[in-house]
């Protein structure tokens, strides 16, 4: 019995020592997915690692200088609604489209506004175009702004805030803790609002470097000539109202000398009394 007894205890031991390294092995992996979110809690956004891709955040012009263009064109025109439907009908040819319009009219002049947004590849060529709509131009300009910088910081941003998302998703995967599971939660529902901002900002600018806007004004001028010289049926239409006008004057006239008038009356029956009285005597 003693013998079998010595052969056994170090298999005995074994088992043991097997057991006691499981647990230890099981309580450090839960002591490290708690130390994993709280160095993550630590770690600023921009310091985390960037795995971020998309093709939504793909541009053709990556390489180059990012780039707002943006015209302002203003030209006199002979026949307003003409030069309007030729615009309109040969925006589709630049792949352009109109963003806003605007037409007023006065006395003097009657003017569109529009605002054009196209391709940046067409942006000059659709410029010279309508340069050659109106009879002349009295005002013509461009500028470029220069984005890139903005362009890339957001994007760096954005990708930062990608990755530090899926890190959260994998704390929240690992975590056996009630209280872990919401703290991470939480995190990830400010996190995915952040990242919603910064998205429709940088699909705007990526808009904007895409498509360029031109500001486009033209009008039309009033015939002055014929308001200086009126044909001869508006010249008798201020007749008649020139005398309308007059005869309203003296009535209003009348209307204020009224207390004239009574004292007339009053004189006058008066006069008429004292010529009855010496008719009388005689």
């Amino acid at each position: 019995m003693k013998q079998l007894f010595l052969i056994i205890q170090p298999a005995i031991f074994l088992f043991i020592v097997g057991a006691c390294q499981n647990s230890g092995d099981s309580t450090g992996q839960l002591v490290d997915l708690g130390k994993d979110f709280e160095e993550m809690l630590d770690v600023p956004t921009t310091e985390q690692p960037s795995n971020f891709q998309s093709e939504d955040f793909e541009n053709p012009l990556s390489n180059q200088r990012m780039l707002i263009k943006r015209g302002t064109l203003e030209f006199e025109s002979v026949q307003l609604e003409n030069d309007y439907q030729k615009i309109r009908n040969f925006l589709p040819h630049f792949n352009a489209y109109l963003e806003s319009e605007n037409f007023s009219n006065n006395d003097y002049s009657s003017t569109y506004q529009l605002r054009i947004k196209v391709p940046v590849a067409q942006f000059e060529s659709l410029m010279d175009t309508l340069s050659s709509v109106g009879k002349r131009t009295t005002n013509k300009s461009s500028n470029a702004e220069d984005v890139t910088r903005s362009f890339r910081d957001l994007k760096a941003t954005i990708e930062s805030k990608k990755a530090l998302e899926n890190r959260y998703r994998e704390l929240l995967s690992k975590a056996t803790q009630v209280k872990d599971m919401l703290e991470i939660e939480r995190n990830l529902n400010d996190l995915r609002n952040e990242i919603e901002g910064y998205e429709g900002r940088f699909r705007t600018l990526q808009t904007d470097i895409n498509y360029s806007t031109i500001n486009l004004y033209f009008f039309q001028l009033k015939d002055q000539k014929q308001g200086l010289e009126p044909s001869f049926f508006n010249r008798l239409t201020k007749a008649f109202q020139g005398g309308w006008d007059l005869f309203i004057w003296l009535l209003l006239a009348l209307v204020r000398l009224w207390p004239i008038g009574v004292l007339g009356v009053f004189i006058w029956m008066a006069i008429m009394m004292l010529k009855r009285k010496n008719k009388s005597k005689i």
